[in-house]
């Protein structure tokens, strides 16, 4: 009941998206045809809202069990640790390393200015991460933390204590400033919002497919709302060219966040009832999305370089088309490859190595000592 491909899919779609809004910055400085690609790929930002509401979601249906259980708080946090960190310090070794080499093709918009500390740790800081993608997974760090104490509670509470997060996220935005504290502007940001809507759409799963037949006019009506939630975002310039990183508007966080949250769970719940089938294709994405997720950029950062090295720069609709259909090969190839030779190898090596710690030595009585 709770292995859901359409949350891999999703979770494929939304890496799809960010790639395709940085596409924008990048034809923008190497292929000099910004506008052959549709203006629609700005809305590819919202792939981060997603990736939080999925975020949410998840969580709930894999520790549903846990709550309130003595021990769950280490295992848990053990396990996200793994799960980020280890990918994503290789990333970032070879960021750090074309940094030492060539300090002025790294974070040019802020001057070099980085906090490598915070970038190895992904803490909040005043400046953008060296690998810049990694800006998102410092919130994902924070809503761990937040989950983790969730975690103690026993299962009756847990709504109350979403809730009661979201009552202060909101609170916060309508009435304080945004934090010149990095700290402080990661802990109230709007972001935590869409985590918060993913979890209590998990927790509203739970309970509806555990019914025979939720009525499927239910997800329909949802599915209707969910997008009418985000075409109204779009049009009403909810998703605009405001740096999302310092803060986003309540209006974004609900449209945005609260229209991916249902057609989520719409999809979610026809799924449970057979009703389904998510595409192969978005779920292979979905298992590549970490590793996409972090690679692209620097993926594409290299065709725009070999292309404007070849002379090609500028070349019209035709070029900009084989530069397109070459470049997102590569970004995928890459995410792929990484998968498979980082990325599985890790996750497999880390698993073996929480197995270990589980088996514990046969006790010895003072005697034999």
């Amino acid at each position: 009941m709770y292995k859901l491909s359409s949350l891999q899919a999703a979770r494929g779609l939304a890496a799809l998206m960010v790639v395709a809004f940085h596409s924008l910055f990048i034809s923008t400085k190497y292929v000099e045809s910004e506008n052959f690609l549709p203006e629609i790929f700005f809305f590819g930002q919202t792939g981060v809202d997603l990736f939080f509401v999925i975020s949410g979601f998840v969580m709930i249906i894999a520790f549903r069990e846990k709550f309130g259980k003595k021990g769950e708080i280490s295992d848990f946090l053990k396990g996200r640790f793994f799960r980020i960190y280890p990918t994503y310090w290789i990333y970032f070794l070879a960021v750090f390393l074309v940094f030492q080499i060539k300090p002025e093709i790294m974070n040019g918009s802020q001057g070099g200015n980085v906090d490598l500390t915070a970038s190895i740790l992904l803490l909040p800081a005043s400046t953008l991460p060296l690998l810049m993608v990694a800006w998102s997974l410092i919130h994902e760090v924070w809503f761990y933390l937040v989950f983790a104490a969730i975690l103690l509670l026993p299962s009756k509470w847990v709504p109350s204590a979403f809730f009661f997060w979201l009552a202060t996220i909101i609170c916060t935005s309508l009435f304080a400033a945004t934090p010149d504290n990095p700290y402080l502007r990661v802990m109230t940001h709007a972001f935590s919002l869409e985590f918060i809507f993913g979890a209590l759409a998990g927790i509203a799963y739970l309970t509806l497919s555990k019914r025979p037949m939720t009525s499927p006019r239910t997800a329909v009506l949802m599915a209707i709302t969910g997008l009418g939630a985000i075409v109204y975002a779009l049009n009403e310039g909810a998703v605009n060219g405001s740096d999302v990183i310092q803060s986003i508007s309540l209006e974004r966080a609900f449209a945005v966040g609260g229209g991916y949250t249902l057609l989520l769970l719409a999809c979610a719940l026809q799924e449970s009832n057979n009703k389904l089938k998510a595409s192969s294709f978005l779920k292979l994405i979905g298992d590549i999305s970490y590793s996409l997720y972090l690679s692209h950029v620097l993926t594409l950062s290299v065709c725009g370089r070999v292309w404007q090295s070849l002379g090609h720069t500028g070349s019209g609709a035709w070029g900009a088309i084989v530069f397109w259909a070459v470049s997102y090969s590569a970004v995928i190839l890459v995410a792929y490859l990484s998968y498979r030779l980082i990325e599985k190898p890790l996750l497999t090596l880390t698993t073996l190595y929480k197995r270990s710690n589980l088996v514990k030595p046969p006790s010895v009585a003072k005697g034999d000592i």
